[in-house]
């Protein structure tokens, strides 16, 4: 991973700078800067990383193929839900977590979330 190689220079740059017998007023310049490299660095390793976390943005077929294949599905265990959203998942080639996360957002997350299925109100006949 090159950015932590990177961060790693930059921070043992930092190091020499600090023990060296720099003039001061340059010395101040180049620490403002390395620690602003670091903090930088750091930003775009945490900004990658929540947008590995969140996956692709989602297609107009994605949605509609959840939505049909949801359509009136509630969950009648948890086995229920996690097969279907396990093979949910598979079919969009996407992360399980991504694929419920999506379901619920589009109101259909009883279908693949046990939790929400037994909380929706029984119908009483």
């Amino acid at each position: 991973m090159a950015s932590r190689q990177e961060s790693g220079v930059v921070r043992e740059a930092l190091q020499y700078v600090l023990s060296s017998e720099i003039p001061a007023r340059h010395k101040a310049v180049l620490i403002q800067t390395l620690t602003q490299a670091m903090r930088d660095q750091e930003t775009a390793f945490l900004s990658q990383q929540a947008a590995e976390q969140v996956g692709p943005s989602w297609q107009a077929d994605e949605t509609h193929q959840l939505q049909s294949v949801l359509q009136g599905k509630v969950a009648r265990s948890w086995q229920h839900a996690d097969e279907l959203l396990m093979r949910l998942a598979a079919q969009l080639h996407r992360d399980p977590r991504a694929v419920r996360a999506k379901a619920t957002e589009l109101g259909f997350g009883a279908g693949v979330d046990y939790a929400l299925a037994k909380a929706l109100p029984r119908d009483s006949a």
